[in-house]
């Protein structure tokens, strides 16, 4: 039972964490190769409620990112940021199985009768 638990509130957090890729925003991001980015230029981001995914814009069409450019080198992909989304949705969707686990309890517990 506590596997399947843990397996459901990890799994619904994987699928909101990638799925966040798509609200985008900006960042500052600090790039030395790119001229006017050595202290920091405004970015296309990807992620919520932390921009992990960001814009490269050596190589990435500008002023878009996205989580298949991410995975292929194109985007940047922000460690820190991206383990601060995925905790927020792993505790989101803990608390909305340990919500849906108490409301099935009490509805078969015999005191509920």
């Amino acid at each position: 039972m506590h596997r399947w638990v843990f397996l459901s509130a990890a799994g619904m957090a994987v699928i909101a964490t990638l799925a966040s890729s798509s609200i985008g925003g900006t960042v500052n991001a600090t790039y030395p190769d790119i001229m006017g980015c050595e202290s920091g230029c405004p970015a296309a981001a990807g992620g919520w409620p932390v921009p992990y995914l960001v814009d490269y814009p050596g190589i990435s069409p500008v002023g878009s990112v996205s989580l298949t450019d991410a995975l292929l080198g194109i985007d940047k992909i922000r460690p820190i940021e991206l383990a601060a989304t995925f905790a927020f949705w792993l505790a989101v969707s803990a608390l909305a199985v340990w919500l849906l686990v108490r409301k099935k309890r009490r509805r078969t517990s015999p005191s509920a009768r």
